[in-house]
């Protein structure tokens, strides 16, 4: 088979290694970190990167990607059918099944998780020594933003709210998965835990989901298939996204 495989360049290094050892042809495109961040704009996005690619030259569109608050719901598959992971995000992902993440939800619900991809490519940008991931460009751009829209004093006022999960961590746990930079990865986030006085914790990574994406290896339970002419939407039950025909 030729499959072509659009991902959120947090999985860089992962479905890199996947493609290697896929037994098929498949071409990798990555998309901004950032559109996570952005529901509405990653569905366009990927719908865009969806409806360019040409039928007569692939059998199957995969998506490295979980649900992303939404975003990939409401995605048509065109000529091409479309396979998606059934999982929330992308730590379901990295663990490797939904059982193993609800498990540390459930035992750990404070977490805030790190990985090479979110360390190396936050905001789509190359993070450097000195980077804090909590005081971000991003949030500086937000806070321009809401000055102009709505007055320092309410835009101040707005940014404070949006901090206030922060309160809700405790833990900052690190998914190991032997690429990249290991020990570089492992100083960054204990630096981050020791700054927020969070646990710090490593948990084994585990990359089964993205190397049967990209080897074909399609089980109902853990990945949905949209024939041509279907759309995902989102499953509220356990299937997480399934696939409606008009």
């Amino acid at each position: 088979m030729r499959l072509c495989a659009l991902s959120c360049e947090v999985f860089v290094r992962e479905c890199s290694r996947a493609v290697a050892y896929s037994p098929h042809i498949v071409d990798l495109k990555f998309l901004p970190f950032g559109l996570h961040d952005q529901p509405e704009e990653l569905r366009a996005r990927l719908q865009q990167e969806i409806d360019c690619i040409p039928s007569e030259k692939y059998e199957y569109i995969v998506l490295a990607y979980g649900l992303c608050s939404r975003g990939t719901a409401g995605l048509f598959a065109r000529e091409v059918p479309i396979v998606v992971p059934r999982a929330h995000d992308c730590i379901t992902l990295l663990l490797g099944s939904r059982c193993r993440y609800e498990q540390e939800f459930t035992h750990h619900p404070g977490t805030y998780y790190f990985s090479s991809g979110w360390i190396e490519r936050k905001e789509g940008e190359i993070v450097q020594g000195g980077y804090d991931p909590i005081k971000e460009r991003l949030m500086i751009e937000r806070l321009e933003e809401y000055i102009e829209k709505y007055g320092e004093d309410n835009a101040r006022y707005l940014i404070e709210q949006e901090q206030q999960w922060l309160h809700h961590y405790d833990r900052a746990a690190l998914i190991q998965t032997g690429l990249g930079d290991v020990e570089g990865y492992r100083d960054f986030t204990r630096r981050i835990a020791d700054q927020r006085g969070w646990v710090y914790e490593e948990l084994n990574g585990d990359t089964r989901l993205l190397d049967n994406l990209l080897s074909g290896k399609w089980n109902d339970s853990e990945f949905l298939l949209v024939q041509p002419g279907g759309k995902t939407v989102e499953d509220v039950n356990e299937g997480i996204i399934t696939a409606c025909y008009e």
